[in-house]
């Protein structure tokens, strides 16, 4: 790299206690940051809120956008365990300039116990090499999708029945990632996983993660539901003549509390946003609720994961809508 090029960029390096390197470059004009690994077999895990990486923190895989009042954190890891130094990156902004972290993509190792984010990730890309796989409807969401069936076949499945009922004859793919949320599904689809498919329809769940509180940083309900609508935009752009279902966030706990809220407040939200960014859109929260509010474990065994019960109203609905536009 010539030193007049050298000037473009901000070069942060990291000796860890192993000897191994890395190196985070910065380039202003892309607003994105890269990563170059001492060897080609390190592990470098990041996070963009401002919180140090650990194993659940997505792996490095491609460069990371870092707009204004972005942090990008990163670290060497030798299996679980952060090796030497955490390096830290960030893009100064105005005050008035907020970062919806929904909507900036990035990877992630959540539910790194269930199954492995880049391994399923990898597996998609294969699919889409020409013939591996007819892919007419594709459903994008996180665990309750992926849990549901069809391929990339998961190690957990809810959902056979109603799978094999109302969506196995649309000649499915899914898309559908454990613990994701918007910014995930945003990073995937800019990284392989619906090119070079000519998909006929999306069925989009994504949502629910952004609002709770577990790993990670919580989201507001509107920078949620910016979240969803920039899926469905990335989706349109990607593939433009596929149909777009765009389904509510499902309700989810026992009984309401505030999270179920924060779900019922983005769904309103979405109702009147919906057909800027989707071709149809459908909240199937009663559907799921006893007369007294509560959802029973005979529909979501976990009072968030449907069971095949559960599975057999979403499914319903969605084969309907497809059908409804000769699908």
């Amino acid at each position: 790299m010539s030193s007049k090029h050298l000037l473009a960029y901000v070069v942060v390096s990291c000796l860890a206690a192993s000897a191994s390197a890395f190196d985070l470059i910065y380039d202003a004009a892309t607003k994105s940051a890269v990563i170059y690994p001492d060897k080609p077999t390190d592990v470098i895990r990041y996070t963009l809120n401002g919180k140090d990486p650990d194993f659940s923190s997505g792996v490095y895989l491609a460069p990371v956008s870092l707009a204004q009042g972005g942090t990008l954190k990163a670290a060497l890891f030798d299996d679980r365990k952060v090796v030497g130094a955490v390096i830290t990156k960030t893009v100064a902004a105005p005050s008035n300039v907020p970062v919806n972290t929904a909507e900036i993509p990035l990877t992630q190792n959540r539910d790194w116990k269930t199954y492995d984010w880049v391994t399923r990730h990898q597996e998609i890309l294969a699919l889409n090499k020409p013939g591996a796989i007819q892919a007419d409807v594709i459903l994008v969401g996180d665990s309750i999708t992926h849990f549901w069936g069809g391929e990339p076949k998961a190690s957990r499945l809810n959902g056979r029945e109603s799978w094999a009922k109302y969506i196995a004859p649309h000649h499915p793919l899914n898309l559908g990632f454990g613990w994701d949320r918007t910014e995930n599904v945003l990073w995937r689809l800019q990284h392989g996983e619906i090119a070079g498919l000519k998909p006929k329809a999306f069925v989009v769940l994504i949502g629910t993660n952004n609002l709770s509180s577990g790993v990670g940083q919580i989201q507001t309900v509107p920078e949620t539901v910016e979240g969803i609508e920039a899926v469905c935009l990335e989706l349109r752009k990607r593939a433009p003549g596929a149909k777009i279902l765009l389904l509510g966030i499902l309700p989810r706990q026992e009984r309401p509390d505030a999270t179920r809220n924060k779900v019922a407040d983005a769904n309103k939200i979405l109702k009147d946003r919906a057909a800027k960014f989707s071709d149809a859109y459908i909240d199937l929260t009663v559907k799921y609720l006893a007369p007294d509010g509560r959802i029973t474990k005979d529909i979501m065994g976990d009072f968030l994961h449907p069971t095949d019960k559960g599975y057999e109203i979403m499914g319903a609905a969605i084969d309907a809508q497809l059908k409804s536009w000769g699908l």
